[in-house]
């Protein structure tokens, strides 16, 4: 028997890409509807590739650092 190893996966569920980023649903669909992430369909299914991925962190400010007291 072969092993065979699966390509990398290239897009994700709305479910999936949320748990990687650590978001809710409900905020990808917002990323989604303010233009600032893109999704694409699939029948009923939204994708979201890999590379929308990169760029939706890339645009995301960077966080400010706590004032020390």
């Amino acid at each position: 028997m072969h092993a065979e190893t699966s390509p990398a996966k290239r897009s994700f569920r709305v479910d999936e890409f949320a748990a990687r980023n650590s978001i809710s649903r409900s905020q990808v669909y917002i990323e989604v509807k303010e233009g600032r992430l893109n999704a694409r369909k699939v029948g009923s299914a939204t994708l979201i590739t890999i590379e929308d991925e990169s760029a939706w962190l890339a645009s995301l400010p960077p966080a400010k650092s706590p004032v020390a007291a």
